[in-house]
């Protein structure tokens, strides 16, 4: 029986909360408008609240109390993003966060893109990351923060910009400087996923590396294969797909651009001390290649030398 509710306690909920609302109607004619909301007795119920919304709320905390999670002990808490007034949880600190129980859900997007999870990535260290992509056995995440700080897309270190020209940048071997970075920061994460994938073209598991220059991604100015890592940065294509415009201006959503410098200018909530954070992906300009980057002002193309940070995306099991 408990594995029925489990499985299905979204429906149980809504039969309950549907009899519940049968009940109330019944009532009514005994009811006393309070405000906007109707009163009821809670006698019955053994409720703590007098109205119909915040029975429905405490029935959901009781019912959601028995869901069990005891399979995913790392997942502290989990909160549905939302950027509107009403029910605000941009960062998970927000008083008007609601509690959501979709990681225990095996369907697929059960989890919505920017739901903040609460995760013990080792015993010592939690993270709190957003919702990517939700594949019903395995969920996708992106660091809450930047998981490092100043370090360069790729760089051997004897490169120098000069006027529109970065001399001596070559970005052919694609983003190792920032990953082998990122790689050794997440390292100890040992309650996330090991994982490979590959970058660079349509047959890669993340598609072509690059944009032609007409904002499609078509072009392949280099290819990367990882093996057994913790880590990998979000690419353009993911982002777009997010919320956001090559070249915008402020055109991603807030928890993407959040934590970063005049993000509050930009309706963001928390300004923090990095600029913006590396992707995967690159740009042409002209003859040169130049990687993408997330600031708080939407997304840009810059030099690869040039040090800023990055956001880990980790893979965990539901």
């Amino acid at each position: 029986m408990k594995k029925v509710v489990k499985k299905h306690y979204k429906i149980v909920i809504g039969l309950i909360i549907g009899i519940l609302i049968s009940a109330t109607v019944v009532y009514a004619a005994q009811t006393v408008l309070m405000g906007n909301e109707i009163s009821y007795d809670n006698g019955t119920s053994h409720g703590t609240s007098n109205n119909v919304q915040g029975a429905i709320d405490d029935l959901y905390d009781k019912v959601s109390s028995h869901i069990d999670t005891t399979n995913l002990p790392n997942i502290i808490v989990a909160y549905a993003y939302s950027e509107s007034e009403d029910n605000k949880c941009i960062t998970g600190d927000e008083e008007t966060c609601k509690v959501t129980y979709c990681y225990t859900d095996k369907e697929k997007s059960s989890c919505n893109v920017g739901d903040i999870i609460l995760y013990r990535v080792n015993d010592n260290e939690t993270v709190r990351f957003h919702v990517m992509h939700d594949d019903g056995e395995k969920l996708t995440l992106q660091s809450q923060k930047n998981t490092v700080s100043k370090i360069a897309w790729y760089s051997t270190g004897n490169e120098k910009i000069e006027n529109t020209t970065c001399i001596g940048c070559d970005n052919s071997k694609g983003p190792e400087t920032v990953l082998t970075a990122l790689e050794t920061a997440t390292e100890n994460w040992t309650n996330v996923n090991t994982f490979d994938y590959s970058i660079g073209d349509d047959k890669s598991t993340l598609g072509y590396s690059g944009c032609d220059g007409n904002n499609k991604w078509i072009a392949n100015p280099y290819s990367l294969e990882r093996k057994n890592v913790k880590a990998r940065m979000i690419t353009m294509q993911e982002a777009i797909i997010f919320g956001c415009n090559i070249e915008g201006n402020g055109f991603c959503p807030i928890w993407m651009k959040n934590y970063l410098q005049d993000s509050i200018s930009f309706n963001g909530t928390v300004n923090s001390n990095d600029n913006s954070y590396w992707t995967m992906s690159t740009a042409s300009w002209g003859n040169l290649i130049i990687a993408f980057r997330i600031l708080a002002s939407g997304t840009n193309s810059y030099f690869p030398n040039i040090k800023v940070g990055a956001r880990a995306v980790v893979e965990i099991n539901k």
